[in-house]
């Protein structure tokens, strides 16, 4: 304890004499009082100092956009974290609810949950509920609190569960009158989507479907039974701004007559996107009425699936001219006869739509597809037939002539120049002698074709034996294809020697024609010498039966792992798709 009062003369820190004397002769409490003075001093001096650092001398709105774009959606844990910096972080934080309304997560639990609702203020609220996402069990209690009291102030609501939850859901909501914000409703039952349960579709009472919404833009239900009479009477006059309407069903028994689906329709003058999957039939008394024509004027997408005849009664009664994307699957199935009325339908419905420059034929595993692929810079238009098998030989099928030729009348392909088709035998086989020749006549603008893994050929034989005709007296304009310059092909031998027979025959008669192959990764060898192949050709040629092939039935099949192959063709093709329907 010697030398206790003396001043080091080494000492880190510089202090005064007079402190360093008034700490060696104060008692215990008063350096307690100093230490604690000097640790209000060193917190003082460090705030001050850190007011000097560039995120404490951001602006207020500058501060807010950082926390927006770090927050992640229905999370508090960043929000808690950044609460815990710095005074300002925590105050600011405190007094934005749109933060916390970004961090409502239903999964919480309910006293937070509460807490951070409360937080919210009167902001309007946006909700999506997952049943996947729910771990803790506290997302159905937290959003039935929210839809009993706070359901007037929510702009978008997106219910995505089985069908007990979802009934238990709306059901707490049927005392609310009036949503004046709602903009957005997505009510979405996984129960009848899985092959597993036998669920029925979730019940949506008609009181909630009665509630005041005149904001809503945009109703989506699926897997949903409600009453077709209570949207059209009640929900379409208070709900004047809707523009998309989604209705999904697995069941026909929800699924509304055309004429009640026509009547839903003209109850929304403003719709703009349209989409129905089995949610619509036709029934007895709608074959035998005649409903009245429903102008659309501003809807741009419609998206459909149904039965032939009902797709094209709503075509025919459907005007719509600001239309720019239609596409259709239609279940077809064995004894369907109704083809050609339900492409008259789409010709009716796209008579305005601007000219398409591609169109792709395709048949594979039971699907007969036709789109037209622009690149996402032209209008769409897309037909599925689902459930396309070949019939019994014995009995006659006009279906597929009266596709093509039903192709061949719609007025935005009649300026088309990329044609893509890829077509068994078995399928070409079914059409009527002129309907190829009928198709070309139209579509007359083509001046590109390419070939899929099954070649048409009773397509190309259409064009060979009009390049053989008579040349006296006959122009090249009055020719099948007059702008035909270039053909692409699979490297197959066989086809390219019919290819080459075709090029030199329309040559002869001043229509020029290109040929190219798309590469193999293993070329395939046949074992008949090209000579030999070409003098079949010319036989088939000139074989008055109509629907004989030359050679082998696989000669004009690209074999190289032929399933594969047509396994691959069809599922490019749909994620062609899928992504026109994502943009």
């Amino acid at each position: 304890m010697e030398n206790l009062y003396c001043i080091p003369g080494s000492s880190p820190v510089t202090l005064s004499e007079e402190f360093l004397w008034t700490v060696a002769v104060a008692d215990a409490d008063e350096i307690d009082q100093m230490l604690q003075m000097l640790r209000a001093a060193t917190v003082y001096a460090s705030q001050w100092r850190n007011s000097f650092a560039p995120a404490a001398r951001l602006p207020g709105d500058v501060l807010l956009l950082i926390f927006e774009h770090v927050l992640p959606g229905r999370h508090t844990c960043v929000l808690r974290t950044l609460s815990q910096v710095c005074r300002r972080w925590r105050s600011t934080i405190l007094q934005v609810p749109l933060l916390w309304r970004k961090a409502l997560n239903l999964a919480d639990r309910t006293m937070w949950f509460s807490e951070v609702l409360r937080r919210t203020r009167t902001v309007p609220l946006e909700f999506f509920f997952d049943i996947a996402e729910d771990y803790t069990g506290y997302a159905i209690p937290n959003l039935t609190t929210v839809m009993n009291d706070h359901f007037w102030r929510c702009v978008s609501l997106h219910i995505e569960g089985y069908k007990e939850d979802i009934e238990e859901i709306v059901d707490s909501c049927i005392t609310m009158d009036k949503a004046p914000l709602l903009r957005r409703l997505s009510i979405h039952n996984i129960s009848c989507s899985l092959p597993s349960t036998r669920d029925g579709e979730a019940e949506i009472p008609d009181t909630f479907l009665s509630v005041l919404a005149p904001q809503l833009v945009s109703l989506h239900m699926e897997g949903c039974a409600f009453n077709w009479n209570i949207v059209c009477s009640r929900l379409a006059p208070r709900s004047p701004l809707l523009s998309s309407l989604c209705v999904r069903n697995f069941r026909i028994q929800s699924a509304a007559t055309v004429v009640q689906l026509l009547s839903l329709l003209e109850s929304f003058p403003s719709l703009k996107d349209l989409r129905l999957q089995n949610s619509f039939f036709s029934s007895e008394a709608d074959r035998n009425a005649r409903p009245r024509k429903v102008v659309l004027s501003q809807l741009t997408s419609l998206v459909f699936e149904s039965s032939t005849v009902a797709g094209a009664m709503l075509l025919a009664a459907l005007e719509l001219p600001s239309l720019t994307k239609l596409e259709a699957t239609i279940d077809v199935g064995p004894l369907s006869t109704d083809i050609h009325q339900f492409m008259e339908g789409v010709q009716l419905a796209t008579c305005r739509m601007v000219h398409l420059p591609y169109l792709y034929i395709y048949y594979g595993h039971h699907l007969l597809i036709m789109h037209s692929n622009h690149h996402h810079h032209f209008p769409t238009l897309q037909m599925t037939f689902k459930n396309w098998a070949l019939r019994d030989p014995a009995v006659p099928d006009t279906r597929f002539t009266d596709l093509i030729r039903g192709i061949a009348d719609v007025a935005v392909l009649r300026k088309m120049q990329d044609l893509k088709v890829s077509l068994p035998i078995s399928i070409e086989r079914c059409l009527s002698p002129g309907a190829w020749a009928y198709f070309l006549r139209h579509l007359k603008m083509i001046s590109f074709i390419s070939f899929g893994a099954r070649t048409p050929v009773f397509l190309i034989r259409t064009l060979l034996l009009d390049a053989f005709r008579d040349n006296e007296g006959i122009q090249v304009r009055s020719r099948l294809l007059p702008s035909l310059k270039q053909i692409s092909l699979p490297s197959i031998p066989e086809l390219k020697v019919l290819i080459d027979i075709l090029a030199d025959a329309r040559s002869q008669v001043g229509i020029p024609l290109a040929v190219s192959t798309i590469s193999r990764v293993r070329p395939r060898h046949t074992g008949l010498p090209p000579e030999v192949v070409r003098e079949i050709v010319w036989d088939w040629i000139a074989d008055p039966m109509v629907h004989s092939i030359p050679g082998d039935s696989t000669w004009f099949v690209d074999d190289e792992g032929t399933d594969s192959d047509e396994a691959d063709e069809i599922d490019e093709l749909l994620d062609d798709l899928d992504d026109i329907d994502d943009e």
